[in-house]
């Protein structure tokens, strides 16, 4: 399951983000301000407030707001719920877990969010309860929309979705493949809940992905392979006619909001495609992900290494790849010690090229810039 969505602000100098904290801080002080002569805000309206700066990213100022909030009302759910969704934003998880931990004491029966971040945040049999208690608030919510009509009758969307159940019976799935693989029955307990995660929502990626994940753990390559196909055919012809502006999207004409899966969980994706001997479209993946952040070493690596399963021709592909590769875990001071020996095995094997295989091997690919963080300062001043 892809976990940690963490937004990402995109064509966003240094400085046009120094720019808009200012500019927030700013108004945060006129909000202080007025709030000192006039009535004092309700906690929702500081928490409009707090959502709204961290739709813009102002992590800081909703943190104030956010505070304010729980200053005036130290148990309101939705204060504790937006705290903790922040503080994983800032990378605080312990801090979350407590604000939702909070939230199950105050509605421990209402509500599923609460129980799949803590599902996350927890491991093991922790986490199992946690997203076995929320599948089980939301099948009921489902049941109750589906009994009153609400979804028909106000012609809006539902809270809970096909979707959120299935993601969260991927998630128990992926704990049986991890933290829980030597529990008694892990593996028949993990393909039940695939299963479950495939049946109650059809048209979810995940759960495909992850079934062939489990068939390769079995040394079935040709299933895995088909689920595989299965998998990325729900969302890959889309995400490319979206990049290339073929197709309008009447939700999203952004490709990237339009992928279902989160970034870590299409590295996995582009893994899997290698393993199962699908090269080209390992490579169509990954270079979406190079789209979105062209400063993950792993992304490069993927792409070089596909390059390289695809045979002589693609050689010089391959060393552009890794080289680069290599050039930014040295900048991220990136240490991945099985990974780096695998680079450095490859590339051994495919040899120096000379300067036209190295422009080659570029394959249309912009020269990506690696500069030091002292760099980026310096360009400021």
């Amino acid at each position: 399951m892809g976990k940690n969505k963490f937004k990402r602000q995109p064509g966003a100098t240094l400085d046009d983000r120094r720019k808009v904290l200012r500019e927030a801080r700013k108004q945060f002080a006129a909000e202080s301000a007025k709030t000192k002569t006039s009535p004092q805000y309700s906690v929702d309206q500081l928490l409009d407030k707090a959502e709204d700066c961290i739709n813009r990213f102002e992590y800081e100022i909703a943190q104030k707001f956010c505070q304010r909030a729980l200053e005036i009302e130290a148990d309101n759910i939705r204060a504790l719920e937006t705290t903790g969704t922040l503080l994983l934003e800032l990378g605080n998880p312990e801090s979350a877990k407590q604000c939702f931990e909070r939230v199950v004491e105050i509605s421990p029966d209402k509500g599923h969010e609460k129980y799949m971040y803590l599902g996350q945040l927890f491991e093991g049999a922790q986490a199992v309860e946690c997203y076995q208690k929320g599948i089980e608030l939301m099948l009921k919510e489902k049941e109750n929309q589906q009994a009153l009509e609400v979804a028909a009758a106000c012609g809006g969307p539902q809270s809970v979705t096909d979707s959120d159940i299935s993601g969260a019976y991927s998630a128990i799935a992926e704990l049986y493949m991890t933290d829980l693989c030597f529990e008694d029955e892990a593996e028949s307990k993990c393909k039940t809940f695939i299963e479950k995660a495939i049946d109650i929502d059809k048209e979810n990626p995940e759960g495909y992905q992850l079934m062939a994940s489990f068939l390769l753990s079995k040394d079935d390559k040709e299933n895995a392979k088909d689920v595989m196909k299965k998998s990325v055919s729900l969302w890959l012809p889309k995400f490319k006619a979206l990049d290339k502006g073929e197709v309008t999207d009447q939700e999203s004409t952004d490709p990237v909001e339009a992928v279902p899966l989160g970034y870590d969980t299409r590295i996995s994706t582009t893994k899997i495609l290698i393993e199962v001997d699908e090269y080209e479209t390992a490579i169509d993946v990954a270079e979406g992900l190079l789209d979105e952040n062209d400063e993950v070493p792993q992304v490069w690596y993927l792409i070089g290494w596909a390059n390289f399963s695809m045979g002589e021709d693609y050689k010089s592909n391959a060393r552009y790849y890794l080289e680069k590769c290599k050039k930014l875990c040295a900048k991220l001071k990136y240490e991945d010690e099985e990974l780096l020996k695998h680079v450095d095995e490859l590339l051994s094997d495919i040899g120096p090229g000379d300067e036209d295989e190295e422009d080659d091997g570029k394959n249309g690919q912009e020269e990506v810039e690696i500069e030091s963080d002292s760099d980026e300062e310096n360009m400021e001043h």
